[in-house]
């Protein structure tokens, strides 16, 4: 038993369709888990910000200044991250992952708010 050519030609355009449909899917998967990895350090970095703003806000001393908590932060993430703070520090920092370079800046705490990285 062997196959028409109608049926050859439409499991070609099927086969065509479909790598039409998957390889760019494909291509942007990589890209796009990359994006995922940063958003979720991005979410860490607040976090962590956030309970270190929140344990110096019920100290004895209290909120005493940006630069002091900046200091405290603990910058020690998975081996695949390397962050480099930024000049002057608390302002910001360069990420580096898989080769490539995040920039994030800092918008400082005050004594009603932790502070917020965003991703430049």
């Amino acid at each position: 038993m062997g196959f028409t050519l109608i049926e050859i030609i439409a499991v070609m355009v099927i086969l065509g369709v479909l790598s039409a449909i998957a390889v760019p899917r494909y291509v942007d998967l990589a890209a796009n888990a990359q994006q995922k990895a940063i958003d979720n350090l991005k979410s860490e970095m607040n976090a962590r910000e956030n309970l270190t703003w929140a344990n110096q806000k019920i100290s004895e001393s209290g909120f005493v200044s940006d630069e002091k908590l900046f200091g405290e932060l603990i910058f020690d993430f998975d081996p695949n991250y390397v962050w480099n703070p930024g000049d002057p520090q608390p302002s910001g920092g360069t990420l580096q992952f898989k080769g490539e370079s995040f920039t994030f800046s800092r918008i400082a705490s005050t004594n009603l708010k932790s502070a917020n990285w965003i991703q430049k």
